[in-house]
């Protein structure tokens, strides 16, 4: 008997339902719930954070804001010739990239921004940013903390979730521990900074790398036989806006510190970049020169090149000077498919010279260092997702064997071994690709 009362009550249950309209064609019914935050269509403002945007400065009020992302990472990649079966371990796969918390909050002129990372695939977790500011008055605010680094283009150089070939170098979306100063005099902005030290590493899986490698930007850190560190950064930026044009100079100088030996080398880089909007259509153009001059090991002796690592993982050797030239341009597609509203498209590529040269040595002749990203960026309501075909030249991410010399003296003829005489470095290296997609749903 109850088993019939059930039956009976689930199939009127079933009637009213069907009896019931769809609730998505009574579109004139529907209330729209209002959580997180407009995000825009492009990488630059998906990734600002909400402390920096004008129209939540502007407001007259106190506020808090809690939000964050989830990202999901689907790798295929065509390395050395060779490609991988579904499964394997950074070659083939899905997995979960990221998730993050970000805070920020305002309150009569005091800022705080602060995001953190956690990145369960590389079992690494870390700081991005965190710090504290003051807003003097519309035209000049100060933060200190982990802020990011006023050089070359801002927030990046880049449309791709890639980034162009300068952030595996320290020179894009790059984050220290210090102070910033920024000022807006008419259509000019000023930036002046300081950083005591780098940022403070997190937490990493040991047997990917050192522990001072668990950051989220590339840093020169400190591994056995070479204890070198950065400190005292200064940097200082001047950029013009006009007609959806930014036109900007920046210098960079800071100190290499040994550890071991307390020996101070020191790296001087500078930029020239243009910024431009035209209708739909975005273009990121760039020129960098750097130096690092007199670093040395533990053992006293001049490096051609330095030792840089992030995410956890094992360095990789940077050639002592190069200049990098970077071109991206994007073109936006407002859309109305349901709830994608828009798609960008983009090609992002980056040339790197290399300066460095050991006379009489021909083996270690120092080759040049290529990147190329074409991509879409797809923005539907909080669900955004890039899809990027990557290809690298003599490049410490795009390869089979990572990290290495590519950024240094170039690949070997044989990759897989150490430059030598009877292994020199290989004057056509080949392309090596990969395709990523990253979808993330940020709150």
């Amino acid at each position: 008997m109850h088993y019939m009362l059930f039956l009976v009550l689930l199939f009127g249950i079933s009637l009213k339902a069907e009896a019931k309209e769809d609730s998505l064609k009574k579109r004139e019914h529907n209330r729209v719930l209002k959580i997180g935050q407009d995000y825009g269509t492009d990488k630059s403002s998906l990734e600002l954070p909400v402390s920096s945007r004008t129209e939540f400065l502007n407001r007259d009020t106190t506020w808090l804001k809690v939000g964050g992302a989830f990202r999901l990472n689907n790798i295929y990649t065509h390395y050395e010739g060779e490609t991988f079966p579904l499964g394997t371990f950074l070659r083939n796969e899905w997995t979960w990239d990221t998730w993050r918390i970000n805070v920020d909050a305002y309150s009569e002129g005091i800022q705080l921004s602060f995001e953190y990372r956690f990145y369960p695939t590389f079992n690494t977790h870390f700081l991005k940013y965190g710090w504290l500011g003051y807003r003097f008055n519309e035209k000049t605010n100060l933060k200190m903390g982990v802020t990011q680094v006023p050089f070359g283009l801002l927030t990046y150089a880049s449309h791709s979730w890639w980034f162009q070939l300068p952030y595996y170098l320290g020179l894009e979306d790059d984050f220290q521990m210090g102070f910033h100063l920024s000022h807006q005099i008419d259509d000019w902005r000023l930036d002046g900074a300081y950083f005591l030290l780098a940022e403070p590493r997190g937490t990493n899986e040991a047997t990917f790398g050192a522990f001072s490698t668990a950051r989220y930007s590339y840093d020169v850190v400190p591994i056995p036989g070479n204890s070198n560190i950065e400190r005292h950064q200064v940097n200082l930026r001047a950029v013009r806006t006009w007609s959806g044009h930014e036109l900007g100079i920046s210098l960079q100088h800071h100190e290499l510190y040994n550890l071991q030996t307390g020996h101070k080398g020191s790296n001087l880089a500078a930029s020239v970049h243009h910024e431009a909007n035209w209708g739909n259509w975005n273009l990121k153009a760039e020129a960098i020169y750097y130096t690092y001059d007199d670093v040395r090991n533990d053992d006293g002796e001049v490096l051609d090149v330095v030792q840089m690592g992030a995410y956890g993982f094992g360095t990789y050797d940077v050639a002592n000077s190069a200049a990098l030239y970077v071109i991206g341009l994007a073109y936006d597609i407002p859309l109305d498919w349901g709830p994608v509203s828009n798609v960008q498209l983009y090609n992002d590529y980056t040339l790197m010279e290399k300066f460095t040269s050991e006379q009489g040595r021909p083996a270690f002749a120092y080759r040049k260092s290529q990147q190329n990203v074409f991509g879409a960026l797809v923005s539907a309501g909080q669900v955004y997702a890039y899809f990027d075909v990557a290809m690298g030249y003599n490049h410490p991410w795009l390869t089979n064997t990572f990290g290495g010399n590519a950024l240094g003296t170039g690949r070997g003829v044989d990759y897989r071994q150490p430059i030598s005489d009877l292994n020199p470095t290989a004057s056509d290296p080949g392309w090596n690709t990969r395709l990523n997609i990253n979808i993330g749903y940020y709150f």
